[in-house]
């Protein structure tokens, strides 16, 4: 069973956070499950310990047939390296000049490091789960570490211009740290570019939720501690001392599985304007510099 020591570490948590139902609801979670929030950030209580994620992304999340279905997806596969690709191109424009070294903290199947090293940029990875550290080093021939890049600081070959971290920063218990041991690896000029769901306050979810559905309890329940919006991610990187470069958020492509095509298409409609206007996309894009 999970504890709640780490929860209060959070610098956004407050002690007297309201319980949020609508949101528990959403994720179907069991009753010994809560999400908490305090204003425009919230959290999953009790919060669990570094220790049961570790073993929960090395089985659980791994084996999870969602998740393999993901990974299996030669289609979704093709999409992700495009995205990236066009990412990277972002990237060294906000750079600047040509990265000298890149690291990808939580680089799962490997596809970021595949774009980069395809790119011509020397770029590393390191993961949680070892199985997939593996896998990513074998389809890539990209040194992968495994481990956590707080707590087991595995050797990380300098220089490194830009740390990127793609839907992971949300799974990290202590963000205030992570952000000093990313500051710690970046190069004068480095970028911290994350990537990250907005959830429960977005468009998508708040339609969800208004016609009673629910998605499954599974792996995918409990796999995020912290559940960050623009605001609450405004608030951290500023108490941490990046300066935001660029913040953006979209939503994809095709958010909404209903038998209509015009009603799918009009909800769609609906949730661009909604992000164009208030910044309520589903993902959020940050690329900051420490001050």
């Amino acid at each position: 069973m999970p504890d709640d020591t780490h929860a209060l570490r959070h610098p956004l948590t407050k002690v007297d956070a309201q319980y949020w139902p609508a949101a528990e609801v959403l994720l179907s979670l069991p009753t010994e499950w809560r999400i908490r929030r305090s204003g425009s950030f919230a959290w999953l209580d009790p919060t669990p310990s570094f220790e049961w994620y570790r073993e929960f992304y090395n089985s659980a999340y791994r084996s999870d047939p969602t998740h393999g279905e993901l990974l299996r997806n030669p289609r979704l596969h093709r999409r992700k390296q495009a995205y990236f690709q066009k990412r990277i191109r972002r990237i060294v424009a906000a750079l600047g000049h040509e990265p000298a070294g890149m690291l990808d903290v939580g680089a799962g199947d490997g596809v970021f490091l595949a774009a980069a090293q395809a790119a011509g940029y020397p770029v590393m990875g390191i993961e949680l789960c070892a199985e997939a550290a593996e896998a990513a080093n074998a389809e890539t021939g990209v040194p992968v570490l495994t481990g956590d890049i707080l707590l087991d600081r595995p050797p990380i070959a300098a220089p490194i211009d830009v740390v990127v971290m793609h839907h992971v920063f949300e799974h990290l218990l202590w963000p205030l740290e992570y952000l000093q041991a990313v500051r710690a690896l970046l190069q004068p000029g480095g970028l911290f570019v994350f990537e990250i769901p907005q959830q429960f306050t977005n468009p998508i979810d708040m339609v969800y939720r208004a016609l009673g559905r629910r998605r499954p309890f599974d792996a995918y329940s409990l796999h995020h501690p912290y559940f960050y919006s623009v605001d609450s991610i405004r608030q951290l990187m500023k108490l941490a001392g990046y300066e935001i470069v660029s913040l953006k958020t979209w939503l994809p492509g095709q958010v909404f599985h209903v038998d209509s095509r015009l009603v799918g298409t009009a909800l769609q409609g609906a949730l661009w304007v909604a992000d164009a206007v208030a910044k309520k996309g589903h993902v959020i894009e940050v690329m900051a510099r420490p001050e």
